[in-house]
Parts: structure tokens; sequence; C-alpha cells
């Protein structure tokens, strides 16, 4: 067996969705923040002269470039052919689905020149030979907002084969706790499964999962008006 198969069989499932979960969140959790930063840039649009003279701009313009890079390159990472790395492709050959849309992420990616933008300046740099060989690289932000959106669409998809019925209402959970995020981001998104959802919601995933067939019984012992008794539940 080669070492890329031995790779996908011995790397555990969940780790895996888990973990690229919490990259994903790790990007959202950026773009959120990025989305601040504009906001302020943007009340010093109309004169450069004080914009340029203000230390509260000049550190939103810094970290706004920063924010955009790090997202530029995290999704580019997403996107690389490669396994034993959190890529959507690693979890595409482990789950064995999503072939076509994990294939479309990569070529917006690669058309965005969002790999070509983290390899030139920001991250694994190629240093050209000679100064005016240099270019730059400008990744609109409605390229970044689209880039997140389609890592996010993919996660979801990724997370309902591996959670269930359960993972739409855990991710609806999830975007109430945006704008409040945990330290370090990530860590939210990978407790993700474990959020306590109302009644209401916990009733509707039961029922999907009874009509598709993965509601998982057991039998446990109880007491019923004071008898030993045995019932059929759905620990979960």
């Amino acid at each position: 067996m080669s070492r890329k198969k031995i790779k996908i069989k011995n790397t555990d499932t969940s780790n895996l969705v888990s973990n690229l979960r919490g990259e994903v969140g790790e990007i959202i959790a950026s773009w959120t923040l990025l989305r601040n930063f504009i906001l302020v840039s943007e009340e010093f649009r109309a004169d450069i002269k004080e914009k340029l003279n203000n230390p509260r701009s000049i550190s939103s313009s810094v970290l706004t470039n920063k924010l955009s890079d790090e997202i530029v390159a995290r999704l580019s990472e997403l996107a690389e052919k490669k396994t034993g790395r959190l890529t959507f492709y690693f979890a595409g050959i482990k789950l064995v689905a999503f072939s076509k849309e994990i294939k479309d992420f990569e070529k917006f990616i690669r058309e965005k020149k969002f790999k070509k933008k983290r390899n030139s300046s920001i991250s694994y740099k190629t240093l050209p030979e000679k100064w005016e060989d240099h270019r730059i690289i400008l990744i609109p932000y409605k390229d970044i907002v689209k880039g997140v959106a389609k890592a996010l669409r993919l996660m979801k998809k990724i997370d309902r084969a591996f959670l269930g019925p359960s993972s739409k209402y855990l991710w609806e959970e999830m975007r109430k706790r945006r704008y409040k995020p945990t330290l370090p981001p990530m860590a939210g998104y990978l407790m993700l499964p474990y959020y306590r959802l109302s009644k209401e919601n916990r009733k509707k995933i039961l029922l999907e999962e009874i009509n598709e067939g993965i509601c998982k019984w057991e039998s446990i012992n109880t007491l019923i008006n004071g008898k030993k008794e045995k019932v059929r539940v759905n620990k979960k």
C-alpha cells in the first residue's frame, strides 16, 4: 500500500472534518474583522491628508491588508491538492464525495489568482531574479468575499455528509455566535457538533434521521412507576 493510501486510511474522519471546519472558521473570523476595518478606513476616504496623518486610519489600512492576505493565503491552502493537510481535496478523498464541488472551488482560487498572490507576496514566496520582474497582484474585496462564501458552502456540504441532518441546525446556531468569537476562533467551530440545540430543533433532527434511516436506537435501563424497565432511546 502506498504512503498516500496509508495516510488516507489512518486519518480519523472526525479529526479531518472537525479541523477543516476549524480552518474555515478561522477564515470567517478574519473576514468579519476585515469588514470592520474596511468600514473604519472608509471614514477617512474623503480626506486623504487626514487619512495619512491619522494613526487610527493608518492602523486600519495596515490591518486590512494583513487580514486580506491571510484570507487569500488560507483559501489558497484549502484548494491545494494534497493529502495529510487541511484541504478540501483530502476531505473529498476521505469521504469519497464532492469531487465536482471541490474542483469548482479549486478552479475559482486558480482563476482569481489567489494562489499566485500567495506565492508572490504572502507566503511560500517565489523570488524573481530581477527587480523589474516583480509584479503586484491585487485581489478585489468582492472576490475575497466570494472565496469565503464558496469555502463556507462547501464546508456545510461536507458537514451534512458527516454529521447528518443536525448540521443545518448546528450551523444556524454557529451563525448566531459569529460576531461573538471565541479565542481562538477555531475552537468554536471545532465544538459545533456539541452545541445544545432547542427542543424543537432536536425533535426535527430526530424525525429527519428516522426518515433517512440513520437514527441509532439503544436499549437503556430505567425506572417506570418504580419498576425496572428497558426502553429504546436515541442518546444523541
